[in-house]
């Protein structure tokens, strides 16, 4: 059974849902990658995984399918401009990117992001494709976490947590 869903419909109400902001990066024989991806989810528990989807036309999909591991960096408040640069296309060379801030290795050798919200250092081991997007699993070696707030994104924005405030509640 298919239902007609509008797409632009369908994009606007996607637009609206809060996700936290994710900066994936690659490092390896084809050398470094990075991109924001707008779909980072865990996987499992069972083997501790993570899933992040990719364009099937991001140029660093290659790299980091060639380089089989990747850390994904998930930001912390003050990286906004972290984000908002992997997210460009690339211009010049892709380890410009990298150029602007404090990488370091934990396990496979990709770049993990100083003072990022937390770290999940990942090897591929697993590849479906679904439509436009690589769904790309991952099996996490290493989990580092800083403790900061998250970045988050919504309607095309990013964004703070702010926390609830308790008020009373009508009776």
């Amino acid at each position: 059974m298919h239902a007609h869903v509008d797409p632009v419909r369908f994009r606007e109400a996607m637009r609206l849902t809060a996700s936290g902001v994710t900066v994936v990066t690659s490092d390896g024989p084809s050398g470094p990658a990075g991109l924001t991806a707008s779909t980072f989810q865990s996987l499992s528990m069972d083997l501790l995984s993570v899933m992040v989807c990719i364009h099937v036309e991001s140029r660093n999909l290659s790299a980091i399918l060639k380089n089989r591991v990747f850390v994904a960096n998930v930001l912390a408040v003050d990286q906004e401009k972290i984000a908002s640069r992997f997210a460009q296309s690339l211009q010049g060379r892709p380890d410009d990117r990298f150029a602007h801030e404090q990488w370091r290795a934990i396990v496979t050798g990709a770049p993990a992001l100083y003072g990022a919200l937390c770290n999940f250092d990942c090897t591929v081991t697993n590849v479906f494709t679904h439509a436009s997007h690589k769904i790309v699993v991952g099996e996490v070696l290493a989990v580092e976490v800083s403790g900061a707030e998250p970045l988050i994104y919504s309607n095309r924005a990013y964004r703070a947590l702010k926390a609830a405030i308790d008020q009373p509640h009508s009776a």
